[in-house]
Parts: C-alpha cells; structure tokens; sequence
C-alpha cells in the first residue's frame, strides 16, 4: 500500500516530468519516492488526503494564466467506473488485447448497450477477478489469440485460472455468456483462445446465450464483428438481462456533442510552461487502455548503427531495406533472446503533423505543454491516456494515429463535430454502409485520416482537446530480432524493408464512390487542392518502416519493449534446423546463424532456404550468409536460394523446398525443427509442400504441436 501512495505522492508533487517519462520513469519515480515518503504520519495523510478529495476540482492554474485550448463543455461520465456501478451492470465484457482490436469491440458494445436499454460495463481481463468474475450474471468475453495460440499479454493470468486443475463443473452456475473470438486464419490455431474460453466456461456450468463469433484479422475482421452482432446479439443480451417487449430504444437518438463529450474522463488544458499546468493528483501515470500501456512500459533506446541491405537501393519508390542496431545495454530490465520480437513505436511525419496542427488551429502552439485534469463530474481515478506533461507537437507526432482511417465507430464520434447537417448526414449514410467504408480503408485504396477529414469532415470543428482524446492511439509495430541474444546482449538488430503499395487515384475514388451510392461533400474542394495529381496513383508507405528506413540515423532515441517470440532454437545441438524465408522474412535466421557463430559450431546441420527477387539487387545479408558458410567450424551448413527475376519462369523458395523434399523428410525424421517466417501466402505455400514431402498434413499438424514447426507469418 504505501509503494502505491508514494506512487501517488510523486504523481502530486514532481507532474513534470523531461518529454518521454516511459517505463524508465515509472521505476525512477518509485527509487525518489522512497526518499519523499519520510514518515508513516505523512503517508497515512496523504492516503486519507487522497480519499477524501475524489469529489474535489484539481488544482487551479496559476493567476492570470488561462488556457490556450480545452475541450468543449465536459459532463459527468461514469465510464471506467469501478465498484459498485461496474457490479451493477447488466452485463460483463471482459476482452483480451494485444493490439488494441478487442478492447475497441468491447467499449463499442458497451455505447451500443445504451441504445438497448442495458447497462454494461467493459473489464480488462489484466484485472480480472476470480470471485467477482463468478457472480456476474451475463458475461461477454471478447478475447483475441496471440502468436502461435497464446492469449495476449493482459489475458494470461485469465487463462491461467480458466484452464486450471482446480476448476470444477457448477463453478459458474447462473452464469449466461457469450463470446467473440479474434485470430487469424493463416495461424494453424485460429482464434484458439475464443474456442477454449468459450468450452470452458460451458464446461464450468454457464450458459451459451449466443453462438461464438470469429473475426479474421487477414481479412476484414471488424465485418466479422458486425456481421456477429447483427445475427442476434442483442434480442439474446436482452433476454438473458430479463428485458421484455420490444426493443425500441434501439436508434431512437441521435448522438450529440454534448453526449461525446460528456463521455470523455479527461479535460486537456494546455500551457506555454510546464508548471502552469494543473496538478490533479488523481490523474495518474500507466494508459488508459491497452495501447496507452505500452508508452509507460516502454524503454527509450539509441541507434547505434544503421545501413542499406540491398545492393541496389531506391528509397523513392519504396525499394529499400535497413539493418538497424539499438543499443539496450543501459536498459537491464529489457529481457530478450534471440529472434524474440521487438516493437517500435513509430513517428509521423512531420508534414503530417503540421496539417493536423493547421487543421486544429495549434500551429503557433506545438511548442506548449498539454496536460490533464479530470472532467467534471468525474470523482475516481483516471488513466492518463499517454505520458504528460508533454509538447502539443510530441502528442501529436508519437500518441495519435494520423495516418490511418479510424474505424466506423471512432468515426461516428468525430461525425457529431459537423457543423453542417447535410454533410453529416452523408458522413452517417456512409458509415452504416460498411462494405462500402470497408473498400475505402482497404487494400488499394487505403484512405488516410488527413483524406476522411478533407472528403467527409471540412466543416467539423474540434479542438485540440476532445481530439487528443478521441483520435486512435499509435500503436507500435513489432519485428523479428535479427541478432543473437549469446553473441551481444547489449545490442538488438532488426531487419526492415519499407511497406510500400500503389494506391488509387484520388479523382477514381471520388467517381467509384460516386457509383457506389455516396458523395464526399468535401472533393471538389481537393480535387482542385491536388490539380494534376488528383488523377496519379497515390504511395502508401507504412508510417514505421519509413521511419526506420528513410528518418532514423544513428543517434536518434525511439521507444521500443521486446516481446517473447515462438523461434526458439532446439535445446538438443544435435537436431537439424531447416530455415525458410523470403525478403525480410530472413531476420530470425540471420539470428539465428549469429547464434550458431556464437555456439562455435554447436549444430552440425542447418540450412537455410532463402527467396529474393535477384541476387545482385536485394540479396539482404548476403556476404554475412557468404561467410557462415566458411568460417571453421561452420556457422551455417547450406544456403539454398531462389531468385525469382533471374529466370524466364518465376522460383520461389516454396520451389525449392520441393526440390529438396527427400532431404527434408530426412532431416524432419531425423528430429529437425523447422521455422518459417515471411507473407502468409508464402507461409501457405510452404506448408503445402512440406506436407507433401511429409506425406501428409497430419503429420505436420503434429510437428506444431510438438513446437517442431513453427511460423512467423504477416
């Protein structure tokens, strides 16, 4: 308890904090606090000081300040209470989140909840409960699996407690439930923690109210959902909180300004100084959601090293591949092995951030401070939603997703800020529409957040408040380490090719959306904007590998936080590693032969199957391969390649793995693991022909679950 208060304490007296108080912080503030804390008496005060001021205004800006820009007016909202009102509500929905998606279903089905005359409250599973848990009576569990079937990081512990020998059946009697499973079909266990969350709790005496829904990341995941809810949700929710008759407040009321802003549990001031911002000490450091976690975990890291993989470079057009070296000697606490995955939180760029600056009227004020107070109304703690004090342009740049289309939902917030009727009924018209908006945010097309703003938004007024709290955060990308935790623990490698894709037109989009039933009120304003280039293909760059590809030197600090991976080497020396990959799909495997260097010969066979387009152009670590397989002993066995432009007929790696399907089978009954990173097309095509040189899918299905066949596919 008094780790909590001294905590508290320092959130109270030392709020501003150097840019960037990440999980290094969060370890410092507890080594001062220590010292702060002098006497039980001042902790005990503290404590009861906290107790007793849950319904008091923070702490007032100093005289004669006033704040640049705030949020519209801010009504009472109990969202994210806990206690009472979260044990009172109708029904439960607890999710597990890795990248944010099934946190978001969550709180959507909560506002929907409203709408059907029900109370909801939304549990992140990391706070969990056992004996609260088992007497809800009707239970939503939106769970997504991650890897190679594992549950996400803050679902764990659930599952733990789910599958543990000490459950008995009638353990949830009285209990209806429901669940919404996500996963990705190219993984062999497919939403697996959905299927056992969802047996499990029918095993342990609940009862299925509604048929288990599946969402397919690789396709269009947020259409499963829908197409879920719309099959019966909502009539089965409502019989098993004991609603009768008709629902009709169903879409009865339209969602106002004040209802959006009203649910927010943060009012954002913002000052020319740190200090003229308002200390109030419930407002306090760790995310207020799954994505807001990750910037208080996170470790700031220097690059040490960067340089071009490929032999012939064209960063313009996208053709370009980076080896990047962080060096993580002053972060102890970072614990990684070889091939683990390492997330990047990524940047925007800066002519991104100077539009949303413009367009939010904060242009002269990037150089501020935003900071946070509760809204009023709002008596409990509250979860900062990323790390203040901070600069508007910091927010801006490293916390808010500019680049991507937010979903229908985030949308729908944004919708209500139109200050012209026509337009937002044309902006709602599109979103009930979701095959539509679907081809929008799609592959091809890929409309970005600065383009909903120009074609849909242009007389939306919000300030840069209310958007720092309505925007999508920013999530990190994860890549596969490509160095060896035995050969330099104090240095992590990575391997990244720019993500790049040809997009429509922007004057195509506007005449196929046209045809499809919707205007854009906002496109002859930039058609004009745009001139000749409205009708020139558009370039999506993925907004973290162009970071790393195109801005990162070396000296440069980004976030980053290693996650364990399923590439782990066999403990056994003596069993055979056969490696495929294609492009940077190879960054486990140059891992990988770096271990092997390190082990100093340890394994005497691997071979690595390796696909590029052709060998003088994008050949990635081609002289380190070169040379594994001549140093005494041999770090690498054999190199097999496949460049797929340096012939009439197209080879890919899946080709040669045909070639060499009796070599393999050998290898495989010999005790060999195999590992497969790279597309998931790719990923499919291997495991088809791996199969055939097995005999049989069987037997490969049997290799995943004895962890000797193991993918990394995106």
């Amino acid at each position: 308890t008094h780790s909590n208060v001294c905590i508290f304490y320092l959130d109270l007296c030392l709020p501003f904090l150097p840019r960037g108080h990440m999980a290094s912080d969060r370890a410092d503030l507890i080594k001062i606090g220590a010292g702060l804390v002098l006497t039980a008496a001042v902790v005990r005060y503290l404590w009861k000081w906290c107790s007793s001021s849950g319904t008091s205004s923070s702490s007032s800006s100093k005289p004669g300040s006033t704040p640049l820009l705030v949020n519209g007016k801010a009504g009472a909202s109990s969202n994210g209470a806990t206690g009472s009102a979260t044990s009172e509500a109708d029904i439960h929905i607890y999710f597990g989140s890795q990248s944010g998606t099934a946190e978001g279903f969550a709180n959507e089905l909560k506002e929907e909840a409203a709408q059907h005359d029900m109370t909801a409250a939304v549990i992140d599973l990391e706070d969990f409960e056992p004996e609260e848990f088992a007497t809800n009576k009707v239970v939503i569990l939106i769970v997504a699996t991650y890897g190679e079937g594992d549950p996400t990081d803050n679902a764990v512990e659930f599952f733990k407690w789910l599958q543990g020998d000490e459950r008995h059946p009638g353990e949830l009697n009285g209990m209806k439930f429901c669940v919404f499973a996500l996963g990705n079909r190219q993984y062999v266990n497919f939403c697996s923690c959905g299927k056992v969350g969802d047996e499990r709790f029918e095993e342990l005496g609940g009862v299925r109210i509604y048929e288990k829904g599946e969402g397919d990341d690789d396709q269009n995941i947020e259409e499963d959902f829908e197409q879920w809810k719309e099959n019966g949700l909502w009539p089965a929710l409502r019989q098993a909180v004991g609603k009768v008759g008709d629902d009709s407040n169903e879409k009865n009321t339209r969602t106002t300004i004040e209802d959006v802003i009203g649910s927010l549990q943060l009012k954002a001031e913002i000052k020319e100084s740190k200090t003229a911002l308002p200390v109030d000490p419930l407002v306090q450091i760790g995310g207020s959601d799954v994505l807001g976690k990750w910037y208080f975990q996170a470790h700031q890291s220097q690059v040490v090293q960067e340089y071009e993989l490929r032999q012939v470079a064209d960063p313009a057009s996208g053709k370009t591949t980076k080896h990047i070296d962080f060096d993580v000697k002053s972060i102890p606490s970072l614990d990684w092995r070889t091939a683990d995955n390492l997330e990047v939180l990524p940047s925007n760029p800066s002519d991104v951030v100077e539009w949303w600056a413009q367009r939010l009227d904060v242009s002269d004020s990037l150089g501020s401070f935003v900071g946070f107070k509760r809204a009023e109304g709002v008596s409990r703690p509250v979860k900062k939603p990323f790390p203040t004090p901070s600069t508007v342009e910091d927010a801006l740049t490293l916390y808010c997703d500019l680049c991507q289309a937010p979903t229908k939902n985030q949308l729908k917030k944004f919708a209500v800020f139109l200050t012209d009727e026509e337009e937002r009924d044309t902006l709602e018209a599109l979103l009930e529409d979701r095959h539509v908006y679907h081809w929008l945010t799609g592959d091809g097309v890929r409309i970005t957040f600065r383009e909903v703003f120009e074609l849909f938004l242009s007389s939306a007024k919000i300030d840069i408040g209310t958007f720092l709290q309505l925007v999508p955060r920013q999530r990190s990308r994860p890549y596969t380490i490509a160095s060896s935790s035995r050969e330099d623990r104090h240095t992590i490698g990575l391997c990244v090719g720019v993500v790049a894709e040809e997009l429509k037109p922007m004057s195509k989009i506007v005449t196929e959306l046209k045809s499809k039933g919707h205007a854009a009120p906002g496109a002859s304003a930039l058609l004009a904007t745009l001139g000749s280039e409205a009708s020139t293909p558009r370039q999506f760059r993925g907004v973290c590998s162009t970071m790393l590809c195109t801005r990162t030197k070396k000296s440069d600090r980004l976030w980053i936080q290693a996650k364990p991976s399923t590439f782990r080497l066999p403990r056994k020396s003596s069993a055979p590693v056969i490696m495929i990959g294609a492009g940077t799909g190879v960054a486990p495997f140059r891992a990988f032969v770096r271990e092997f260097r390190a082990e100093n010969g340890l394994r005497p066979k691997t071979i690595l199957f390796f696909g590029c387009q052709k060998s003088d152009t994008d050949f990635l670590y081609k002289d380190e391969f070169t040379e594994a397989l001549s140093t005494t002993p041999k770090a690498l066995g054999e190199l097999v390649t496949a460049f797929s432009r340096e012939q009439e007929h197209k080879v890919y790696v899946q080709h040669k793995i045909k070639e060499r399907a009796a070599d393999i089978a050998a290898m495989v009954r010999d005790g060999g693991y195999i590992f497969v990173c790279g597309a998931t097309a790719m990923g499919a095509s291997i495991r088809s022909e791996v199969a055939a040189a097995l005999g049989s899918q069987d037997y490969v299905s049997r290799m995943v679950t004895e962890g000797r066949f193991v993918e990394e596919l995106w």
